[in-house]
């Protein structure tokens, strides 16, 4: 069978469309890393690659199937290396994810994703710009534009074949850039930037798309010298979102609430808590790091963030998740020293980025 596979690859770049169409119909299914035969492909990586990057830009029907294609192997770094190339991932975001129409711009997104894992081809979307596009964005970097789609086009709202819900994992790598970090917080003509087009998203019903956004915001909170516009209410006041999926069914004392966000105030009895633990870990860790400036740590204690993670606390089923949630007290209960203006953590303590 693998060389029958073998035999098939050729005809990738036959010079009939129905025979491209017929190959990569049959070599799609082989594709999945649990598949017996996924390593013949890395074997070819080079030649495979390069049509399926062609067959990318022909009828959706083949396209769809050379996109999932490489979906399933871009998790390999040999595979990751032979699409590191800019021509190709400006025309994954700019001809088909920011597309009305294109129904293949979700299978692009959660490409783009995989392989804006890759250091390089991470460099280059942050490097990428595009013209402004009437209806959609006026931001010419493609980090702007993608957040403007991610904005527009939750739940099929922009593209009605799809949701980009993908584009908050790509959101989250580039976080971990500083200079990934830097556009995320620029703001554009509007004076908005596109964290604050983001950040909404963390009690979303896809965990796809708060998962991400709960990343990205995580990783933008180690660029210290943002978290003035971070926490700003009138700029991206990211703190109610942080804290809203920390809440539960709990009623907060009247004085608790004085100084709350508005929107965590008098929440019904039926409100859930974030239902992954890692995304919890994830939120927490969040407020971990913006309690590294005396002040933040002075803005987290006058909107009262203590009562709602004291409260999270204690329904707090996992140790781990307890652990970071009492890191968060002891740095709001805390006297300080005057003279102290910033607070480092100890190694053993540090947060990685992911």
């Amino acid at each position: 069978m693998e060389a029958q596979i073998e035999e098939l690859l050729p005809f990738l770049h036959d010079g009939k469309m129905e025979v491209r169409q017929i190959a990569i119909n049959n070599i799609v299914s082989f594709t999945p890393s649990s598949s017996e035969f996924f390593r013949v492909f890395l074997k070819h990586a080079k030649p495979l690659c390069k049509d399926l990057k062609a067959l990318v830009k022909e009828d959706p029907v083949i396209a769809h199937d050379a996109i999932v294609s490489l979906i399933n192997l871009s998790g390999e770094a040999v595979i990751s290396a032979e699409l590191n190339d800019e021509g190709f991932i400006k025309y994954l975001i700019f001809n088909i994810i920011i597309s009305k129409t294109n129904i293949l711009a979700d299978l692009a997104a959660m490409l783009l994703s995989n392989i804006s894992k890759n250091d390089s081809i991470a460099e280059k979307i942050m490097n990428l710009s595009g013209n402004p596009i009437e209806g959609l964005t006026t931001a010419t970097s493609a980090v702007g534009q993608l957040a403007d789609i991610f904005l527009k086009g939750v739940d099929k709202g922009y593209n009605p074949q799809c949701n980009f819900d993908y584009l908050a994992s790509i959101f989250a790598t580039l976080a971990a850039f500083p200079k990934g970090r830097t556009l995320l917080f620029a703001k554009d003509d509007t004076g908005l930037s596109p964290l604050s087009k983001i950040v909404c998203f963390t009690e979303h019903p896809s965990v796809i798309r708060r998962g991400g956004v709960i990343t990205t915001i995580k990783n933008a909170s180690f660029s210290i010298d943002d978290h003035t516009a971070f926490l700003d209410e009138s700029d991206i006041n990211v703190l109610p979102y942080i804290l809203l999926p920390l809440c539960g069914p709990e009623e907060f004392d009247l004085d608790d609430m004085e100084g709350m966000p508005e929107d965590i105030q008098l929440l019904p009895p039926t409100k859930k808590r974030e239902a992954d633990a890692h995304l919890r870990v994830t939120l927490l860790e969040s407020l971990v790091l913006l309690t590294t400036s005396r002040q933040g740590r002075d803005y987290l204690r006058a909107k009262k963030t203590y009562p709602v993670v004291q409260k999270m606390h204690l329904a707090e089923p996992e140790e781990d998740v307890k652990e970071v949630a009492e890191q968060i007290v002891n740095m709001l209960m805390r006297d300080e020293a005057p003279e102290i203006s910033e607070i480092q953590e100890d190694d053993e303590d540090a947060i990685t980025e992911v």
